[in-house]
């Protein structure tokens, strides 16, 4: 394969609603910014009208709005996209292997982070499906969505056509996981074997659709990265906050019941600057009603996805508060790294030192220093609420490998994606090159044997046990992985009570 020129015969596949043409990269047909929905603003998604001809789907289609200048945090060593914005964003992209014989191939539908207010598809440079497309033999699908404001304000007392306005950003993906359950048999997919994967806000949005009855028949199992959410980590929404927010950002832009006829003339900049002004523009977020009940850990897992196996992860450095150069580590001796957690963690710092060298015997001492008690608790909080509802395929992980670029700090929010869709390479110029292949095929091959076949044993693994209602089973998941139980409980509930947890989205006024 040229690795510098896409193929001069371009797959043409026909859809429920006309035909589209691609690229050939390969042995991948890449499809990109098919429209899967359009929906006027603050309305519930409808289906895509239909085209003759042919329509080609060679460029990444608009991305959402963007309430905050587009500007990632320095740890996700990705590079930024900035793509075209607009309200029209429903779209999603496909990489799908070339198939034989009517071959039907898994599918793995991609959910970008940022919280529920901000990012993109192809936000990082490892949300590329290619790799894993053509070394997995799978489907990837990565989805662009509505977010923030025109994605979860809450209208419904201005008049009937906004009903579930709240969660019109989650209806998107509903909509999205119906195009592709009616579609994707058409680019050599399986409709009945779709696996849905979300980082960060991705994973509360996979917790989401956990929820959601009408999503229930689209996919089949999920994995969340980083991203289970539960009421003390991140303030639950409710329909009175909610309504609240919405009548004084309406107050603010001077519309009523009566001249409601006005929220589609408020240009988007005029609209964030009003939420600004009287909300936390990061704290938008799905709405607790009859279509969305509320996240597994603080509403239960509802009975319809009770059978779905599902995975819970986070790492070991998710959102560090510290800052040290790898040339400022190296230089610390034994008596300065602890010298520097009594400094950080006051009297609490021997007893946190001995819940660490208990829980994690292989790691450095100073990683203490990088950890972060929020996103596990969640997880583990999660997990339990999938496997108190009957779910018997609850599977938790933990990443814990310490990236040699960085002076061997723990892996850190989001670092663990480019491994798992082999594209380490794209945003890590690895001095231990061994190592961080290794640890790519740990997790990638982790992600598809779940994929394939919803149980993500494989042989680079310890037996991995499935948590149970009194036992949080976890794998440990490093150049060396293990399997163990209730090893960081006492670490991370006094961790929790010294340093408050990275909170993203804050309560609305």
């Amino acid at each position: 394969m040229n690795p510098y020129v896409f193929e001069p015969i371009r797959p043409v596949v026909q859809t429920k609603f006309g035909k589209l043409r691609g690229v050939t990269y390969g042995d991948i047909n890449i499809f990109m910014g098919v429209e899967y929905a359009k929906a006027k603003r603050f309305h519930m998604p409808e289906e895509p009208q239909t085209w003759e001809g042919i329509k080609d789907a060679y460029r990444h289609g608009p991305i959402a709005m963007q309430v905050l200048a587009p500007n990632t945090f320095s740890y996700y060593r990705g590079l930024h996209m900035l793509e075209l914005q607009s309200e029209d964003c429903q779209n999603l992209n496909i990489w799908a292997p070339k198939t034989l014989n009517g071959e039907k191939k898994p599918v793995l539908v991609w959910i970008h982070g940022g919280g529920f207010f901000g990012g993109n598809a192809f936000e990082e440079i490892s949300f590329d499906g290619f790799n894993l497309a053509h070394h997995g033999d799978v489907i990837f699908v990565s989805i662009n969505h509505r977010l923030n404001v025109l994605a979860h304000m809450n209208l419904e007392e201005y008049g009937e056509e906004f009903k579930n306005s709240g969660n019109a950003g989650i209806a998107d993906l509903v909509a999205a996981l119906k195009w592709i359950h009616e579609n994707i048999a058409a680019f050599g997919g399986d409709p009945g074997n779709v696996t849905i994967c979300g980082h960060s806000g991705g994973g509360g949005k996979v917790q989401c659709l956990f929820q959601i009855e009408e999503a229930a028949p689209y996919f089949q199992r999920g994995i969340c990265l980083s991203g289970a959410r539960y009421g003390d980590l991140y303030p639950a929404n409710t329909e009175e906050i909610s309504r609240a927010t919405t009548k004084a950002v309406m107050n603010e832009l001077g519309i009523t019941r009566e001249n409601i006829e006005k929220v589609y003339d408020v240009s988007f900049a005029d609209l964030a600057k009003a939420c600004k002004k009287v909300s936390n523009p990061l704290a938008w977020a799905p709405v607790p009603n009859a279509y969305f009940p509320g996240f597994p850990a603080d509403a239960g897992l509802m009975p319809f996805s009770k059978g779905k196996p599902v995975i819970y992860g986070s790492t070991l450095g998710e959102f560090p508060m510290v800052k040290l150069t790898a040339e400022e580590k190296a230089a610390m001796t034994e008596d300065d790294r602890i010298d520097f957690l009594k400094k950080r963690f006051g009297k609490d710092a021997d007893r946190l030192m001995d819940l660490f060298r208990k829980a994690y015997p292989d790691h450095d001492i100073l990683d203490l220093a990088y950890a972060d008690s929020s996103r596990r608790i969640a997880a583990v909080k999660s997990a339990y609420s999938h496997a108190a509802a009957g779910c018997e395929n609850v599977y938790l992980f933990l990443a814990s490998y310490c990236v040699p670029e960085d002076g061997r700090i723990p892996i850190w929010h989001g670092g663990e994606v480019a491994y798992i869709f082999m594209n380490e390479d794209k945003v890590l110029v690895l001095n231990e090159a061994v190592y961080g292949q290794k640890y790519g095929q740990i997790l990638s091959t982790m992600v598809l044997n779940f994929v394939k076949y919803g149980d993500p044993n494989n042989k680079y693994l310890p037996k991995w046990e499935t948590v149970s209602e009194e036992q949080n089973n976890t794998m440990i998941i490093d150049q060396v992985c293990r399997n163990v139980a209730h090893h960081d409980d006492e670490l991370m509930e006094l961790y929790d009570k010294v340093c408050p947890p990275f909170v993203l989205n804050l309560k609305m006024n």
